[in-house]
């Protein structure tokens, strides 16, 4: 299911832009949720990382849309992020808050199908997953964009992100099945990749964060596959 978020001050261009999510989704509920906001100060207040796109209107009284955008990438620099706006100027300002792009109202369907389009693929990449590990009695809590790679030595396994390592006593198929909705792939037989992190590929091994990580012969063609589909996909 993807959440949104419709940020608008005017009830009939958030009702425009749910009417045309029910359309590109034909009304089926299960696929999507719709949360909509009358002003960005509420819409701050309320945040929690709960959604995976935000319809974010530029000129609303109060506190705008491009100063609710750079308070919202403190909290969320992961979320995907469109303006609605009457006003073509303001689209330029956008991608320094990493919008996607706008859509100009009145919204058309066409564009607006178009730009769900690439809104699906970048959620399905972004999507977070966090992981829940027990270590000497307290209860730490990892998003897997954090994760840079995770290895398995024994029944040990570590979670490797760029301000340490987290051991816990597992398996690796159990760290597969808890991350596998996030962009993870095996290297190797102990050993698997995030994606976002992997920066090349030389020869038999990959380079993930500043680390030079073995590929094993079974292992090199199903991660190229996935790299290329994760990179193929980015809009």
């Amino acid at each position: 299911m993807v959440t949104i978020a419709i940020v608008d001050d005017e009830a009939a261009d958030a009702a425009q832009t749910t009417e045309l999510v029910d359309r590109y989704y034909e009304r089926d509920s299960s696929r999507y949720a719709i949360t909509r906001y009358a002003d960005g100060e509420s819409f701050l207040n309320q945040y929690s990382a709960q959604f995976d796109v935000i319809f974010l209107d530029v000129d609303m009284p109060g506190m705008d849309g491009m100063e609710v955008a750079t308070r919202l990438r403190e909290l969320d620099a992961h979320v995907v992020l469109v303006f609605t706006t009457k006003v073509v100027r303001y689209a330029a300002t956008g991608y320094d808050v990493d919008a996607i792009g706008y859509l100009l109202k009145p919204l058309k369907y066409f564009p607006f199908a178009l730009k769900m389009r690439k809104i699906e693929e970048l959620v399905a990449q972004r999507r977070n997953v966090t992981v829940t590990l027990s270590i000497e009695g307290e209860t730490h809590f990892l998003s897997s964009h954090d994760i840079q790679y995770v290895e398995v030595m024994r029944h040990e396994v570590t979670y490797h992100t760029a301000d340490g390592a987290w051991k816990v006593w597992s398996s690796l198929k159990e760290a597969t099945e808890s991350l596998a909705e996030a962009n993870f792939a095996p290297c190797n037989r102990y050993c698997l990749v995030n994606l976002e992190w992997v920066k090349a590929v030389v020869g038999d091994e990959v380079i993930v964060g500043g680390n030079r990580l073995p590929i094993s012969r079974a292992k090199k063609k199903p991660l190229m596959q996935a790299l290329a589909d994760y990179y193929g996909g980015r809009g």
